[in-house]
């Protein structure tokens, strides 16, 4: 006897799928898994503005072109590499805004700048522009700033288009560091009348020295490309003792990955890192933030590794779901072991009635089918109480309402033949209902 005898075309049907195959959709699930986490890992380190980073917030692109060009660019990201850079005049000290950045590490920017053939700043905040002892504020952009770059800087007037110009720079007067110096002595938050603009997350400066602010920096010959507002979107200090050159970028994301095509952003960036042949960009790592740091820039919500790891997490329990799942087959119709007809049934429940004597259940279901089938008959909506239908039946017969009412809602009956007598008169009155 073959097994197909045996078993049956239902038994066949159910025999699980063999050991192999799930093991091939096992392998495929995590090669698609792998793939797709693999895709969404951010290159680099992942940290926006930084050198290493080639997705859209990362600034490798610029740092590429200009190795390319002959620049020799080297990236520091901790305090320690940055001490140990060559620094000399011939190198372009860049520093990135992080999300990282702390005073601490602006200290350490500070002392490497005695030498340095030019500094570049990009999107810093004013907190930590303050600790480098620059006299600068933000400004923010106004319906009636002029286009174009606006001044005789060769990198600027050689770009006179950048895609965004959302803030800006400009030189404190000396009533505004007064005013910085006073909100530092007196404690307060800086809602004393400052109507100084503030970056995101900042806070007004707390610096005892306030008052000293711009000391070290020659003020007097900074000039401004691309207005924005009261101040300019790229503004340059003029080499002092000790100091170099100075360019501040406020609207740094023009220098990113995915903006650096758009107008003429390349060319700016290029003409402000790319002017000596030593680059030293400190692109400061969250690794660099220690115990009882002042963090001075705005660090992300969430860290790179984020969105890879939520996506393996939902992948790893999908592919538990499929695992130990519960398979389901095709449904199974089985025979009722026993028809019973529907006068079968109302005759055996008459009985349950009678044997426990329960007339008034009897009368009630009766009655309740009587008053359903009526109301039904006479159009009346679904849930008309008891008042609305014996109004109804009242209208169709003839019949006074209190007798109708008695019949449908009347006492218990309390022998047999009572409980005759109501399906009797209930079944004369459904038919003078039907045949007035």
């Amino acid at each position: 006897m073959s097994l197909d005898v045996i078993l049956g075309p239902r038994e066949r049907d159910r025999r699980p799928t063999s050991r192999r195959t799930k093991t091939v959709w096992v392998a495929v699930l995590v090669a698609l898994l792998a793939v797709a986490v693999w895709r969404s890992l951010p290159q680099g380190s992942g940290v926006p503005m930084d050198p290493g980073t080639v997705d859209a917030g990362g600034t490798k692109a610029v740092a590429e072109v200009l190795r390319r060009e002959g620049v020799e660019v080297d990236v520091v990201r901790t305090r320690e590499e940055l001490a140990a850079a060559r620094v000399d005049e011939e190198t372009t000290v860049v520093v990135s805004d992080t999300g990282a950045l702390t005073t601490e590490a602006m200290l350490e920017v500070d002392e490497r700048l005695d030498g340095a053939g030019r500094l570049v700043l990009l999107g810093l905040p004013r907190n930590a522009l303050h600790d480098l002892d620059l006299p600068v504020t933000l400004t923010r952009a106004d319906e009636n700033d002029p286009e174009g770059a606006r001044c005789t800087d060769p990198a600027a007037a050689a770009s006179p288009d950048i895609s965004s110009r959302g803030a800006g720079y400009a030189v404190m007067t000396r009533e505004q560091v007064a005013e910085a110096a006073g909100e530092g002595s007196d404690g307060s938050d800086g809602s004393g009348g400052s109507d100084l603009p503030f970056g995101p997350g900042e806070e007004p400066s707390q610096d005892p020295t306030a008052d000293d602010l711009g000391s070290s920096w020659d003020t007097d010959g900074a000039r401004g490309c691309y207005p924005v507002g009261e101040g300019h979107a790229l503004l340059t200090l003029p080499a002092a003792d000790g100091r170099p050159r100075t360019d501040l970028l406020a609207p740094a994301g023009i220098v990113t990955n995915g903006t650096i095509t758009q107008d003429d952003n390349a060319a700016l960036a290029l003409r402000l890192l790319g002017s000596e042949r030593h680059l030293v960009w400190y692109a400061p790592a969250f690794s660099d933030i220690s115990e009882g740091d002042t963090v001075r820039g705005e660090p992300s919500v969430a860290p790179a590794w984020f969105m890879p790891l939520l996506l393996l997490l939902g992948g790893a329990v999908l592919l538990t779901m499929w695992w130990r799942g519960r398979r389901l087959g095709r449904l199974a119709v089985e025979p009722l072991p026993v028809v019973v007809r529907a006068s079968e049934t109302t005759v055996a429940r008459g009985r349950l009635y009678r044997r426990a004597a329960g007339r008034g259940h009897a009368a009630d279901a009766l009655r309740s089918a009587t008053r359903r089938r009526l109301a039904i008959r006479l159009g009346l909506p679904a849930g008309a109480d008891d008042e609305a239908v014996v109004a109804a039946v009242a209208r169709a017969t003839g019949r006074e309402r209190d007798d109708i009412r008695a019949l449908l809602a009347g006492p218990d009956p309390t022998t047999d033949a009572d409980l005759a007598a109501t399906a009797t008169d209930l079944a004369q009155l459904e038919e003078e209902v039907r045949h007035p």
